[in-house]
């Protein structure tokens, strides 16, 4: 069993007073971390802080201390009600539009990217968000790698390699690996206290992205039926969340 943190939503504006806690906690235990960048932020719900100096000089020092950079959308701006193939939150940047118009987007994000020297072939969906004109799009920009999908192991949607992501906090079923998807800026203290005092309880479990790609299945069972079992099961549970909370609010 794995582990490795994913870091969403990182802008200029971003709480980088909590996200300092993480930098510690790398060079502690020695493990770089995987951030989504978004190249254009036009989101302001993400502006929690004052602009940091150096944006881009950050995270290009980031990467060459070994994190790995994925692109995280274009601008962060939700303009469809589409799920896409995950079906985790009915809002998206991409899915549901046409391949020309993805394709433009994360074209536009990439050379942002590539710009400021810290361009990698992964990309991160808002809000988990992406189709097949996504993975389209993606491919004829040569990207890579996704993180995001139902599994325990790497998979594959087409020609891009996923490493899975299931859950926010350590969650795990003893085997496999877990990304925990983390947004700083809504995390409390508390929250922060206790993720990085399980990371370093827990420092030999934890492994970057690219150790993540590597990693195999060694048990006797497919990962198509795990990932089956997986997607049916998280879909359902978060079906019966949604309704609860409907349930209450009335």
């Amino acid at each position: 069993m794995k582990f490795l943190l994913r870091f969403d939503d990182i802008t200029p504006n971003m709480a980088w007073s909590k996200f300092k806690k993480f930098e510690e906690l790398s060079n502690e235990i020695g493990v770089p971390f995987l951030i989504g960048v978004v190249p254009n932020c036009l989101d302001s719900k993400l502006n929690v802080e004052p602009e940091i100096e150096n944006f881009w000089g950050k995270i290009k020092l980031l990467k060459e201390k070994g994190w790995s950079i994925a692109q995280h959308g274009y601008t962060h701006q939700y303009v469809t009600e589409d799920a896409g193939i995950l079906n985790i939150k009915n809002n998206s940047e991409f899915a549901g539009l046409d391949f020309m118009t993805q394709r433009e987007k994360l074209y536009a994000g990439k050379e942002i990217m590539l710009t400021h020297k810290v361009w990698e072939p992964i990309f991160m969906a808002p809000s988990h968000s992406f189709d097949k004109n996504t993975l389209n799009a993606l491919e004829s920009l040569e990207f890579k790698y996704l993180t995001d999908g139902y599994g325990l192991y790497p998979l594959k949607f087409g020609k891009l390699i996923a490493v899975p992501q299931l859950f926010s906090s350590p969650l795990n079923f003893g085997f496999g690996i877990y990304t925990i998807c983390l947004h700083v800026n809504n995390l409390s203290e508390t929250q922060i206290e206790e993720i990085v005092n399980f990371t370093k309880k827990n420092r030999d479990k934890f492994i970057s992205f690219e150790e993540a790609l590597r990693q195999r299945n060694k048990i006797p069972i497919s990962n198509i039926v795990i990932n089956k079992i997986l997607k049916f099961t998280l879909v359902f549970m978060r079906k019966i969340r949604k309704l609860i909370a409907k349930l209450v609010g009335k």
